[in-house]
């Protein structure tokens, strides 16, 4: 161990006792607390005897009694007050509570029917516009088979006419001027309209 850090033998601690001696300040002081005791006692005293002497005395025990009565009933009616005051603000905001969520609930409800209606609406457009379109799409498809049906009677007309001519065609003799009759083979078609329903 380093030499500041020696343990000291047992032999080696010396304890010295130095006489007290007595201060002369300090009898003093100690003088002057008993004196302030002393005087502090006797303020009580007479502060405790001065109460009990009034309250000895029958009518100032009853004026003390009854100014204790006015001040304990001034305090329970102030709490009553209070309490009351308390009770009307609690009711008052119960009420205003209420009020509000019944608002909240027309409102829903208002919104609620709004949106059902809307939605209805919608359904009912909606079909209306599915059958307008399957509408058309019929119309259509009659418009198609009628103009197919028309260009076939006249693609069979063509066809027919274009026999008759090659018929009389054939039977023509270009040679001769002379007027040739009609053969047998000859076939004579009447283009008759025709409406498809």
């Amino acid at each position: 161990m380093s030499e500041n850090n020696k343990f000291l033998e047992d032999d080696e601690i010396f304890v010295e006792q130095m006489p007290r001696q007595p201060d002369a300040n300090s009898a003093q002081t100690r003088m002057g607390n008993d004196l302030a005791k002393i005087a502090l006692g006797a303020a009580i005293g007479a502060t405790l005897g001065a109460i009990a002497a009034a309250l000895a005395n029958r009518d100032t025990a009853q004026r003390v009694n009854l100014a204790v009565k006015t001040v304990g009933n001034a305090v329970k009616n102030a709490a009553d007050g209070v309490n009351q005051t308390v009770k009307d603000v609690g009711n008052g905001i119960k009420n205003v509570a209420e009020s509000v969520n019944e608002t909240v609930k027309d409102v829903g409800d208002s919104v609620k029917v709004s949106a059902e209606g809307v939605s209805e609406t919608v359904k009912v457009t909606m079909e209306s516009v599915k059958g307008t379109a399957e509408g058309v799409n019929d119309t259509l498809k009659g418009t198609m088979d009628t103009v197919k049906g028309v260009a076939d009677d006249v693609n069979n007309s063509v066809k027919g006419t274009g026999e008759v001519l090659k018929t009389v065609g054939d039977d023509v003799n270009p040679a001769s001027n002379q007027a040739t009759k009609p053969s047998e083979k000859q076939i004579t078609y009447i283009l008759v309209p025709v409406e498809k329903e």
